[in-house]
């Protein structure tokens, strides 16, 4: 018998699409838990999948997700109002297509743990940010400014598309990316200032002065408490239920998200 929870924003019809998912799991012979389901049920936008994600960091392998397009934004969504009685009858059924979409997976506040969806970010807000950048123990700069970045191939249309950074268009390859926020540079001190595009055997670390300084994963807000962060991509994945007959290209996707062109 399978476990489900369902996630969802704050709007009414989102909220009522939740009531009648529930009516329909329910009648389906599943049973809802909000700590330990099988199936996670997200109703709303990239931002409600954002607080899901947070929600079960500590299973977030272990689930699989969801996401049922009810907000301005769903670039992560594979269902609809009208089609998310397929992924119900396919999951009675037990006949679910998953895809496993990259994590990042952060370590701070001397090893306290994290996993990342779309970004983390190290940043100041008020003063100029100050430290070093390892990549695989090797030191690559010494960094001045007003943040870093680290986003997901996923994550790359979000945030870091916002700064200019790249948008990684496959997922063939385990990629992720690093870009610097508003840097220092004048006559005496420049940094390397470009998006710089890393695989899943690098690692990077940050060391010194990160006492105070803001981290943010996803949309979520922590204190540093320690001079040292390590960073990467996790050997776990999100597991995405998805609709064979409507899943989209990356190609497809930004084309229908920001490529509104009259000809």
């Amino acid at each position: 018998m399978f476990k489900f929870s369902i996630i969802v924003n704050e709007y009414e019809e989102s909220q009522t699409l939740a009531r009648e998912i529930n009516q329909q799991l329910t009648s389906h012979g599943l049973v809802e838990d909000v700590i330990n389901p099988d199936y996670v049920f997200v109703i709303g936008g990239d931002g409600t999948l954002l607080k899901a994600v947070n929600e079960f960091q500590d299973i977030i392998d272990e689930v699989c997700f969801v996401i049922i397009k009810s907000g301005s934004l769903g670039f992560y969504a594979n269902y609809t109002k009208e089609t998310y009685s397929k992924v119900i009858a396919d999951i009675a059924n037990d006949r679910c297509h998953l895809k496993q979409l990259p994590l990042l997976e952060v370590a701070y506040n001397n090893n306290q743990i994290n996993y990342a969806l779309n970004e983390v970010k190290v940043v100041d807000h008020v003063k100029t940010l100050r430290t070093k950048i390892f990549i695989n123990d090797e030191l690559l700069e010494y960094f001045r400014g007003s943040g870093l970045v680290f986003a997901t191939s996923t994550g790359s249309t979000g945030y870091m598309r916002a700064i200019n950074g790249s948008i990684i268009t496959t997922n063939k390859y385990k990629l992720w990316q690093l870009k610097e926020i508003a840097p220092v540079a004048n006559v005496r001190f420049i940094t390397i200032n470009a998006s710089l595009i890393l695989d899943d055997s690098q690692v990077i670390v940050l060391e010194g002065e990160l006492i105070d300084k803001r981290l943010i994963i996803d949309t979520f807000e922590f204190a540093l408490s320690a001079n040292e962060l390590e960073i990467k991509i996790s050997e776990k994945t999100l597991n995405i239920v998805y609709d064979e007959d409507n899943d989209l290209s990356m190609t497809e996707k930004m084309k229908s998200l920001f490529a509104h062109c009259i000809i």
